[in-house]
């Protein structure tokens, strides 16, 4: 059986060429990572058993009703993006749950964040020595080592929030520094992919950790608000030129809806047709209405995709209020558990996947990829449901792997009683 270290770098190095990193990689790297994931995430339950998270399969049926229920062309080829998305929902989401199989969904979630960042950094390296790219077109729109900005965007996030949580795991002024300076890092490159929808919910997440781990400190709370209003000033200076970026990206994005059909709000015009014309279960899974006016501008025929604008409008317009609904109940259940556990346990494990959860649900808001297991960015949003659903199971994470088991949330009040009562 394969050693969590193992786990560890085989996720880094299979996320890492599903991302594309540099240049694409010319193996079908995506298949290959969910397939492997959802067999080890099978062969794991078999050693001591799972028990089936109800909300998840509800989520899962309703997908699969949308496709019944509609007769969706052939060109989308739902049934095998259905497929795709099962294997990552085996592996990654709460539907299965165990001993062993968290413990191997917890070590890929850890590989799924490091690859991230792994990224993030590698990009902002490009960045100072010049081998970073640019997307090219009327924005030049830094993409550092992937293939598109919104897609550094999203993996710089994720990076984001996990060195703001991994700030408060640090012990002495170099640990501190090195930290900060990744932090500060992944904050550049999110200016430099001029992507506002993750910048903010990047920082928002960030927050959240900062707050949870800060909340019953007033004095903390206050010096870290100095501190990080005072970096803020100094670093002003330095940041403006990326500011720049991102606000000519706005500028440019203006000058470009002189046509409505190209617009994001027109895109939301068609799901809300969409949602009108079938509001209980959509008109299918992974498809669109093609008779829709200006339809054909926001599909492709060839492959299949869909430029949907958004993760929530793209839920109700392909899996209508049941599917919707479904995934409410999958989503908001993990959270208030991650909730509870940050808030009144303070377990560093459930702070961090809240954080990482806010800011994932709040990127959904401007991309769609909720059920799209083709892209990086499906997998990353379903592991980190996957693993927050064990918060009332382990209290802590690891920096990398886990080498033995991880204390309870029990355990870890009943350790920081004793480290408070001296």
């Amino acid at each position: 059986m394969l050693s969590n270290r193992n786990i560890f770098f085989l996720t880094v190095l299979l996320l890492a060429a599903f991302m594309q990193v540099l240049h694409p990689v010319p193996l079908p790297t995506n298949q290959i990572f969910l397939v492997l994931a959802a067999m080890l995430m099978l062969l794991r339950g078999r050693t001591d058993g799972v028990s089936v998270n109800y909300a998840s399969a509800m989520f899962l049926s309703a997908i699969v009703l949308s496709i019944l229920a509609n007769d969706i062309p052939a060109f989308f080829r739902p049934w095998s993006r259905l497929m795709q998305f099962l294997f990552l929902f085996v592996a990654a989401s709460p539907l299965l749950s165990g001993p062993s199989a968290n413990r191997l969904r917890r070590q890929m979630t850890m590989g799924v964040i490091w690859a991230s960042a792994a990224i993030a950094l590698l990009s902002f390296a490009g960045y100072v020595l010049g081998f970073g790219r640019y997307m090219s077109g009327i924005v030049q729109s830094y993409m550092g080592v992937t293939s598109h900005a919104n897609f550094l965007g999203m993996y710089t996030m994720v990076a984001l929030v996990w060195f703001a949580a991994l700030f408060f795991r640090c012990t002495n002024i170099r640990e501190y520094a090195i930290v900060g300076a990744c932090w500060t890092a992944c904050l550049i490159v999110l200016l430099l992919s001029a992507s506002r929808g993750s910048t903010a919910a990047g920082l928002l997440g960030s927050l959240a950790v900062i707050y949870m781990r800060l909340k019953n400190s007033a004095s903390h709370m206050m010096t870290a608000a100095v501190v990080g209003v005072g970096l803020v000033l100094l670093a002003a200076p330095h940041l403006a030129g990326y500011m720049e970026t991102m606000t000519q990206k706005g500028i440019d994005s203006e000058n470009m809806e002189s046509a409505v059909e190209a617009t994001r709000g027109y895109i939301w015009e068609l799901r809300k047709m969409e949602i009108d014309e079938s509001p209980w279960v959509g008109v299918g899974a992974y498809s669109c209405d093609v008779n829709l006016p200006g339809a054909d501008m926001f599909y492709d025929a060839a492959t299949g995709t869909i430029e949907q604008g958004s993760s929530y409008l793209g839920m109700l317009s392909q899996l209508g209020w049941v599917g919707f609904v479904a995934y409410l109940l999958v989503v908001l259940s993990v959270l208030w558990k991650l909730f509870r556990y940050a808030w009144r346990e303070q377990t560093p494990f459930a702070q961090l996947m809240f954080g990482l959860l806010i800011a994932v649900s709040a990127h959904m808001s401007f991309e769609a990829y909720a059920i799209t297991a083709g892209a990086v960015q499906c997998v990353i949003l379903w592991f980190i449901i996957g693993a927050g659903y064990q918060c009332d199971t382990v209290a802590d994470y690891p920096v990398f792997w886990e080498d033995e088991d991880p204390i309870t949330p029990e355990e870890y009040v009943a350790w920081r009683e004793e480290q408070e009562n001296g």
